[in-house]
């Protein structure tokens, strides 16, 4: 049935992002693609097999790799990538999740990011001394001179929280949002250096 559209047939294909698989399983091609051509092709092609089933180390499949599958199981060669010219197939094990200590490490996180900015604050203060800042104000607002000027740090603390909540869109999480947010963008960026480091790696690695 293939060979009827080995003259005419197109074959257009692009990664698909985050490949990740279980050990002990083999890899089909349409695991790593998704394809546009004719049924009777994406039929052949779904049957090709890109890493056996013992296969269990990160591997780098590249647009070449994929175009030589197809060409080589259908006969066609009129086949186009789109987007990325690579991906990685990371392989990981699948572990038994404990919710105690995911919820100590979440604690754990969470302290050590409050300490520290909470550290990183009150630093920037004294640097820009603050304090004394906070007195003029007081005296301004007041007419009476004050060593603990509670009536404008207080306020003042509260809406650094707020205006970090805000900024990085604290308030919208779990709902639907028509744009990321600064946290999510940096969270999303960080990714994808992260899988473009890994494929570089396992590419310099099987050189």
């Amino acid at each position: 049935m293939v060979q009827e559209y080995q003259n005419n047939a197109a074959v257009f294909f692009q990664f698909k992002p985050n490949i990740i698989k279980r050990a002990g399983r083999p890899v089909y091609l349409t695991d790593v693609i998704d394809v546009f051509c004719p049924q009777q092709v994406e039929e052949a092609i779904r049957n090709i097999v890109i890493l056996p089933a013992h296969q269990d180390r990160n591997h780098v499949v590249t647009a070449i790799e994929v175009i030589r599958l197809i060409n080589e199981s259908t006969g066609i060669s009129n086949i186009h990538v789109i987007g990325e010219g690579k991906a990685l197939i990371e392989y990981k094990e699948q572990k038994p999740s404990n919710a105690l200590i995911e919820w100590l490490r979440l604690v754990a996180t969470a302290l050590l990011l409050m300490i520290g900015s909470g550290l990183a604050i009150m630093y920037f203060h004294a640097d820009v001394n603050m304090h004394q800042v906070h007195s003029v104000l007081h005296y301004i607002i007041t007419g009476e001179k004050s060593v603990r000027p509670l009536l404008i740090s207080i306020p003042y603390s509260i809406g650094i929280g707020i205006g970090i909540a805000v900024f990085f869109d604290v308030f919208s999480i779990g709902k639907k949002k028509k744009k990321p947010g600064p946290l999510e963008l940096e969270v999303y960026t960080y990714e994808k250096e992260i899988s473009s480091y890994k494929k570089d790696e396992e590419e310099n690695e099987g050189d």
